[in-house]
């Protein structure tokens, strides 16, 4: 594991002392492709205008097989107020990226996560993504206000650290690299939180999953775990009614 500390992207207009007691985002990536995390989400965070600490943790080796168990032993290296799990090949839109999705985050009731994609019953997608090579817009509209949804993508998460450390990523259910964040999001509507997609717009590289057969598996095991609490399952990807899955 790898802890850059701190990062302060442009030039603060404040003293630096100031700045640093300001501590609104650690950010936690798991890598396994170094150039596009200097691509992508580096480059961009270099431009942003609050600080930040940046957790990253090489698995270009595969020496981890499953996302839970790392995430969560990364968040409990994690400083600052909200911890950001995203991948290594997104890119944020503005400078003002974080200063704007703390701002929107502390007026939310109930938050439990924050995301840039994810599904509502009937409305379908929600997104503030732009993916893929060549780009195109995710989503049906672009949002103007965060919206609340009931999964969010897994390209990039945010909770705040005290929720965390109440619901944590399920290492049992989800034992692999798919649909992590789907199942911690309806972990925390179980605990009574509300997931919501920001207004504030990403590049993602990529465009979707590469094993259907592993992302079944996944799905499965979250239909088990929460056939009781839900009846059906939106994910940016499709929904999956859970009673009929007996």
């Amino acid at each position: 594991m790898s802890i850059r500390l701190p990062g302060y992207g442009q030039i603060l207009s404040g003293p630096l002392d100031e700045a640093r007691r300001w501590k609104v985002f650690s950010i936690i990536c798991v890598f396994n492709n170094s150039k596009k995390l200097d691509q992508y989400l580096i480059k961009s965070l270099e431009q942003q205008t609050v600080p930040f600490e940046l957790i990253t943790i090489d698995n270009t080796e595969g020496n981890y097989r499953a996302a839970a168990p790392v995430l969560n032993q990364a968040a409990k290296s994690a400083r600052h107020e909200y911890l950001m799990f995203v991948h290594q090949d997104v890119a944020l839109d503005s400078k003002d990226w974080l200063a704007g999705a703390a701002s929107d985050m502390k007026t939310l009731d109930g938050l439990g996560a924050a995301g840039v994609a994810g599904r509502r019953p009937f409305t379908g997608l929600v997104a503030s993504v732009t993916n893929g090579v060549p780009p195109r817009y995710v989503g049906w509209r672009k949002l103007k206000k965060p919206v609340n949804v009931q999964t969010l993508d897994g390209c990039l998460m945010i909770v705040h650290k005290k929720t965390f450390s109440r619901v944590c990523f399920d290492e049992e259910t989800v034992d692999g690299w798919y649909l992590y964040v789907t199942n911690y999001c309806l972990d925390l509507i179980r605990h009574g939180y509300k997931n919501y997609v920001l207004p504030h717009h990403i590049y993602h590289e990529s465009s979707g999953f590469s094993d259907g057969r592993l992302y079944q598996n996944a799905m499965d095991k979250i239909i088990d775990r929460h056939r009781d609490h839900v009846n059906v399952i939106y994910t940016t990807v499709g929904k999956w009614k859970t009673r009929s899955s007996r």
